[in-house]
């Protein structure tokens, strides 16, 4: 069992950009990308057919329905959900990542720091910057309520537990013509956290999420319905998705999550949340 890289995708171009970061910093992992209508070019058709496992992904694009194909595609490696516009920018960053996950049963999801992301405790400390690209860890932090699925690790063993990506905030939320993603992430987090696990993003990993555009939110034809999808979450869980900023405002959780302790921090018993 290893590790596999599932990344949906319909641009050649993101995914050029992509798995040339993913080769120049950790080149020995696994992809496979769920083709969504990628049009190959000449020297893509040869290059990164060689480079890569290619599944076809269904029409039309379903962001969950085309990561379980992927997660399914994969069996039985553990996987990491990748955005064809997220870029890997540290060092060994994935396998450093997946080493950590496996130490950690009690994390369901862990996911890594990146540039820019729409969640409160995911935000990373800038001054950091510098330190992640070039590969000094500055920690495992526990998050209380979602991590952003740009760039996530769940084990083999997790899937199992908690199952697959939830379609129907695609396939129902949206309705004609709307797009196929929405709310999936901060389903399963919800999912994962009522199984008694943990979230947790690795600040030894860095992602850049601000240089591409994903080609699937730049579609003018198909627009994101995000109250579409947020009805859907509530509907299913009695609470509205962004409602854990309320909850961060109105308790004492910390800001930017709670850190844990890893093997290679001496001074702590691994696995023991610091307060």
């Amino acid at each position: 069992m290893g590790l596999s890289i599932v990344i949906p995708s319909k641009s050649a171009g993101n995914l050029r950009e992509c798995l040339a970061a993913i080769r120049a910093r950790d080149p020995l992992l696994h992809i496979t990308v769920v083709d969504d209508g990628v049009v190959w070019g000449h020297e893509d058709a040869t290059l990164y057919r060689q480079l890569m496992r290619v599944v076809p992904g269904v029409h039309p694009f379903i962001y969950a329905r085309n990561c379980n194909i992927g997660i399914q595609a994969t069996y039985p490696d553990d996987v990491l959900l990748l955005n064809d516009d997220a870029l890997l920018e540290t060092p060994e960053g994935f396998t450093t990542m997946w080493k950590l996950a496996k130490e950690h049963p009690e994390i369901g999801v862990m996911g890594a720091a990146i540039d820019y992301c729409g969640t409160p405790e995911q935000l990373l400390d800038r001054s950091n910057l510098r330190r992640m690209r070039q590969g000094k860890s500055t920690g495992l932090r526990e998050l209380h309520l979602m991590v952003v699925f740009a760039c996530v690790i769940i084990t083999r063993r997790i899937i199992d537990q908690i199952g697959l990506l939830d379609e129907r905030f695609s396939v129902n939320a949206g309705g004609p013509g709307k797009r196929g993603y929405g709310c999936e992430d901060d389903d399963y987090c919800w999912r994962v956290r009522q199984a008694g696990l943990k979230l947790a993003v690795y600040d030894g990993c860095l992602v850049n999420h601000t240089k591409l555009k994903s080609t699937f939110r730049s579609d003018p034809e198909h627009p994101w319905d995000v109250l579409a999808h947020e009805a859907l979450f509530e509907e299913k869980w009695g609470r509205h998705p962004r409602s854990y900023e309320r909850d961060i405002a109105d308790s004492r959780m910390v800001p930017r999550g709670t850190p844990i302790s890893t093997r290679a921090d001496n001074r702590r018993v691994p696995g023991q949340v610091r307060s």
